[in-house]
């Protein structure tokens, strides 16, 4: 009689617990007076330190590339604490998950999801062209380079099944971009944008255009407003540097969103921090490709898009003080307690070098080569931080910017002179309201 008592207290407990997990939860509705907060979180670029090691195969690989690869799990530490600390009620990932897809690096990203996600945070993620089918996923040991194993497009949505793809309202059939309802009223389009795995390019074919727009209308007949997430740019940010960066597309991309109604983007993979945006001349409607920079790349920070229905959206980046979190955990890395001015070095030895090259080809003194690097280095600094235009003013006023004014047409002058003719000043906060 008592084991059938027991066994009876089992099944009840066991339909209890299914019961639980088998009714739908409701999805939250924010109220007009309330606010909710979103990170993005762009290009973290993750290098698992067990892909690595200290040779000298691994630190020329480093000094090739404009990311701090050796301190990439380092900045998503940094991340979960900002996250733990602050509370945000969602985290993105627009793309560029690990620095070269192999799946030892996705596995380890998905375990720092999973401590994002434990904080109570809805995450989600989609692919950038570094993630998937990735010919160059490599590792290192005793001093020399390893191809390893990377994924495949169906291991990616089953790696990530927790961040999206499991709660996603609808799927699009071509590729891995997926609609989600984190609140009754603010929906995610996460798109993937990648042409072809694992090449650079991006572009939204026909018939997922035509599912933005069903999910579109699934929205408007719920009364939700849609943020669209995506790895690649939907407007361009540089006048030089575009190619491979925004959709090959993107005209028919714009038109399809202006017809959605849609007023926000977010990307990232062009690395700098710069927003612009597209108005309409059919309805006078205006969109937002808010491209937000990458994680370990400088100036080292995230963005927060703060939606509320009353007031519309508000952007800002916040750059985390990576001085005081090594202070506080007892890191001992003097790279990361005196990080400030290790990033700048880092920044100028590794991507102010290729404007040093293209400086020392001007036909011009040393003294002046000397004095356009200066002032290049200084501008670069400010627009990787998102500032252009009369934020600009007082390198404008230097000797070095002088000389590249009187240069003859060439890539530095066309470069320099890009900053102070952009959009915006400060790239690092916006306003943007409702559409009514």
């Amino acid at each position: 009689m008592k084991n059938i008592i027991l066994i009876m207290g089992v099944l009840v407990f066991i339909f209890i617990i299914a019961a639980t997990y088998l009714i739908p939860q409701e999805v939250p509705m924010i109220n007009i007076d309330e606010s909710i907060n979103m990170y993005i979180v762009a290009d973290p670029h993750l290098m698992s330190e067990k892909m690595t090691d200290d040779s000298d195969t691994f630190n020329n690989y480093l000094s090739t590339v404009d990311r701090m690869m050796k301190y990439t799990g380092f900045f998503l530490d940094v991340i979960e604490d900002e996250v733990k600390r602050n509370r945000p009620d969602i985290v993105v990932y627009p793309g560029d998950l690990t620095n070269n897809g192999s799946k030892v690096n996705h596995q380890e990203f998905e375990k720092h999801l999973k401590r994002v996600k434990a904080t109570g945070a809805k995450v989600y993620v989609v692919p950038g062209n570094h993630d998937i089918g990735n010919e160059k996923a490599l590792y290192f040991r005793s001093d020399k380079l390893h191809l390893t194993e990377s994924i495949t497009y169906d291991e990616f949505s089953k790696i990530y099944d927790d961040y999206g793809y499991k709660d996603a309202v609808s799927k699009d059939e071509n590729t891995l971009s997926y609609l989600v309802k984190p609140y009754q009223n603010l929906w995610l389009l996460m798109l993937d944008t990648t042409k072809d795995y694992p090449e650079p390019g991006g572009y939204l074919n026909r018939d997922t255009l035509k599912w933005i727009v069903t999910c579109s209308d699934m929205a408007k007949e719920e009364n939700a407003e849609i943020v669209v997430v995506m790895h690649h740019n939907l407007l361009d940010h540089s006048e030089i540097i575009w190619e491979d960066y925004t959709l090959d597309n993107n005209t028919s991309v714009i038109n399809t969103l202006h017809e959605c109604d849609i007023q926000v983007v977010l990307s990232g993979h062009i690395h700098i921090q710069d927003i612009k945006s597209h108005t309409s001349v059919k309805t006078g409607n205006t969109i937002y490709d808010i491209a937000t920079s990458a994680l370990p790349v400088f100036a080292h920070q995230y963005g927060q898009l703060t939606y509320s229905p009353s007031r519309g959206y508000d952007y800002e980046t916040i750059k985390p003080d990576i001085e005081k979190y090594a202070l506080d955990n007892k890191i001992e890395d003097e790279n990361l307690l005196s990080f400030n001015e290790y990033s700048e070095k880092f920044f100028i030895d590794n991507l102010c070098r290729k404007h040093k090259e293209s400086i020392e080809l001007l036909d011009i003194s040393d003294e002046q080569k000397e004095e356009v690097f200066k002032t290049v280095t200084e501008m670069n600094k400010k627009y990787f931080s998102g500032y252009r235009n009369e934020a600009l003013e007082k390198l404008i006023e230097t000797e070095g910017f002088k000389i590249v004014e009187g240069l003859d047409e060439c890539f530095i002058q066309e470069y320099i002179m890009g900053m102070i003719k952009d959009q915006n000043a400060d790239n690092n906060k916006i306003h943007i309201p409702v559409n009514n």
